[in-house]
């Protein structure tokens, strides 16, 4: 009993210390922004921010792309000023500024109708989490612009690169960027390979350094993989290489049969944006598998006779959960496992009503943390007991 005390206690305390480093942090965070204010004010109007960056590199010790988010931030704060005064109270913070910055770039075009916005934004700064945030952000600065987000998605294929350097021991790091729709098609083809190569039981002769992630190993190896060409053959069935690539992409009824309007659902699985006309395009394309949410769902259900979910009950899964079912927990779907909650050595069948997506921190939290969850089939809320 008093080890548990004594626990509880000092989780307590570590979860105070916690509220003072966020304090601390953020108002830092406004204090740089204030400094940053000053220093563009004594500096021409025309090389203002390559000054203040200049010097938070200099003499704040920052890499220029924190210099840059800090210049960002400042002109948040520029615009709405109780921004500022509630990062300096901590009841925001510096991410959820970043979040804002991005969404006025978005929404550029059409200045003037996303200002009207942003009071209503500045307020749920101060109640929504990041992600949320970000969520919302992103939802409103579509809604102003006249052409559905076609100018965004434009943007992002304008922006596609990828860079790689050779290290001192001939080694290659890969770094860039793809837009929404290439990034799915490529990632869901890297995890079509990836979880091949897991089921193939791979984990026997795996090895990996111990600052390497296990799937993070197989995505490498499953990258080069998907551009082997010379490996697989057509009596290859079972090889990775032969997984058919495929774009996973969310929408709502509405929006695929009459346009997007002021809540539409158009994104890919893994979080990012397309404009509805682009959605349009792809659901005519044969690789392309739309899921449509809205109206009453088919069960794709399939028992005992196997153990694993399928690609179809995953797609399914995709479209009810698009994080962690466990409430509140923002961990992608992509990132999760698909557990039983009746388990199937127990008897569980491999069912949609059965069956949620689980971070891997939660996923332990059941297995091992002895966590009891509850799922409601028509809802599909998860009731967890601890």
């Amino acid at each position: 009993m008093n080890r548990v005390c004594t626990s509880t206690d000092e989780l307590r305390t570590l979860r105070v210390r916690l509220s003072e480093i966020r304090h601390l942090e953020a108002s830092l965070a406004a204090e740089k922004i204030s400094i940053v204010s000053r220093i563009e004010a004594l500096s021409a109007p025309d090389i203002a921010p390559l000054v203040a960056e200049r010097e938070l590199v200099t003499h704040a010790g920052l890499t220029p792309r924190e210099a840059r988010d800090v210049v960002a931030r400042t002109e948040v704060v520029e615009s709405l000023p109780a921004l500022g005064e509630a990062l300096a109270r901590a009841t925001t913070t510096s991410a959820h500024l970043d979040v804002l910055a991005r969404a006025m770039r978005t929404a550029a075009p059409e200045r003037e109708a996303f200002a009207a916005l942003l009071p209503e934004l500045a307020e749920s700064a101060t109640s929504l989490g990041v992600a949320d945030f970000a969520q919302l952000c992103r939802e409103t600065a579509r809604s102003v612009l006249a052409d559905g987000g076609l100018s965004i998605f434009e943007r992002q294929r304008r922006s596609v690169y990828l860079r790689g350097r050779f290290d001192t021991e001939g080694g290659l790091n890969l770094s860039g960027y793809l837009d929404p729709e290439r990034g799915a098609a490529l990632w869901s083809r890297i995890e079509q390979i990836r979880e091949q190569m897991f089921h193939q039981g791979d984990d026997a002769q795996l090895e990996v350094m111990p600052w390497v992630e296990p799937n993070e190993h197989r995505a490498a190896l499953a990258l080069v993989h998907a551009f082997d060409s010379g490996v697989s053959s057509d009596d290859d069935h079972d090889s990775p290489t032969q997984a058919r690539t495929e774009v996973v992409v969310h929408i709502d009824l509405a929006s695929l049969t009459n346009g997007a309007h002021a809540h539409s659902t158009a994104r890919t699985v893994y979080g990012g944006d397309l404009p509805v006309a682009t959605i349009r395009r792809l659901a005519c394309e044969a690789e392309i598998i739309p899921v449509v949410l809205g109206g009453y769902g088919v069960p794709i259900d399939v028992g005992r006779s196997r153990r694993l979910a399928t690609a179809n009950q995953r797609r399914a899964l995709e479209a009810f959960h698009s994080t962690c079912a466990v409430p509140d927990c923002a961990v992608p779907f992509h990132h999760c496992q698909i557990h039983h909650i009746e388990y199937w050595e127990s008897g569980g069948s491999t069912d949609l009503d059965n069956m949620v997506p689980l971070c891997s921190r939660h996923h332990h939290a059941v297995h091992e943390g002895g966590w009891k969850l509850t799922l409601e089939p028509l809802t599909r809320h998860v009731t967890v007991d601890r």
